[in-house]
């Protein structure tokens, strides 16, 4: 499985349709995160950005997932293939008593 990281851009104008979007796509976003196909989600904080880093067989199957958000007609978004990405999600602390 390849990394890709998804930037996607919000509108400038966040309308009522968009809104009501809100509770399907966390519904879609949580699932994917627990079937691991999402390794992170983000949006900066004025709402203009986000980030997603997912997990896909290819650049296409990255955009499928994508194609998907049900935030998808309100957004415009990128797509890189990762060469690195580390992290330490998900790495326990090592504690010495």
């Amino acid at each position: 499985m390849k990394k890709y990281l998804c930037t996607f851009y919000l509108p400038a104008s966040l309308v009522d349709d968009f809104w009501s979007t809100i509770p399907s796509h966390r519904q879609y976003i949580n699932d994917l995160m627990r079937d691991e196909t999402i390794v992170t989600y983000a949006v900066n904080e004025v709402r203009s950005k986000g980030w997603v880093v997912l997990n896909a067989k290819s650049e296409e199957e990255a955009k499928e997932i994508v194609e998907q958000f049900p935030i998808r007609p309100f957004i415009s978004y990128e797509i890189d293939e990762l060469f690195i990405f580390d992290s330490m999600i998900g790495a326990p602390k090592l504690v010495l008593n």
